[in-house]
């Protein structure tokens, strides 16, 4: 008596056991195109010559079988989950590369100011003069380069929920004297100009 499959294959991003190269190659260009019509279509393209890939891809890949061979390698080899998680990965791996820069980018920032800093110590030391205004230049360049507040305060833009409180009646009472007398004010400057 044959047994089913076990479809309990764990799901990567890898060639799977069993997945020709051929099949594996359709699944990476499924990621790109999207959906196995599409897939098909670029296929082939890439056939006839159209697009970017190597030589080398377009001969692994072969020619393009028909779209219910396609449905079944989709079904076989979980090609919608395991591009969901090729997605996940490209997109873990793409914010790892920002961190790295932006920590690559924050050091030589940090080397650069430091440089600038022993610079003028050697000038103090020869007995040259440095002033604080340079000093505070190259501070305020490397705050503003590391994204950080060059003054003594910083705005917050957040609104406290729990300081919005109602007017009460004497507020609103001393809001409208407030608003009347803004509005005489500019009624005499009208008129005044008009004259």
């Amino acid at each position: 008596m044959k047994t089913k499959k076990d479809k309990t294959t764990k799901i990567i991003t890898t060639k799977l056991p069993g997945e020709t190269e051929q099949q594996y190659l359709a699944w990476l260009l499924y990621c790109e195109a999207g959906s196995i019509r599409r897939l098909l279509h670029v296929w082939t393209g890439l056939r006839q010559g159209v697009g970017e890939m190597s030589a080398d891809f377009v001969e692994k890949l072969g020619k393009p079988p028909v779209v219910r061979t396609l449905d079944r390698w989709s079904k076989n080899f979980q090609w919608v989950k395991r591009t969901e998680l090729k997605l996940e990965e490209d997109l873990l791996a793409l914010r790892n590369e920002t961190k790295r820069i932006a920590t690559s980018r924050t050091h030589k920032i940090a080397e650069a100011f430091k440089r600038s800093i022993e610079l003028k110590l050697k000038q103090l030391k020869k007995g040259e003069g440095v002033s604080a205004s340079d000093v505070k230049a190259m501070w305020e360049m490397f705050r503003t380069e590391l994204g950080l507040s060059t003054g003594k305060t910083e705005v917050a833009h957040t609104i406290n929920e729990e300081d919005q409180k109602p007017p009460t009646p004497e507020e609103q009472a001393l809001g409208k004297e407030i608003d009347q007398a803004v509005k005489n004010f500019y009624d005499r400057q009208r008129n005044t100009t008009k004259k």
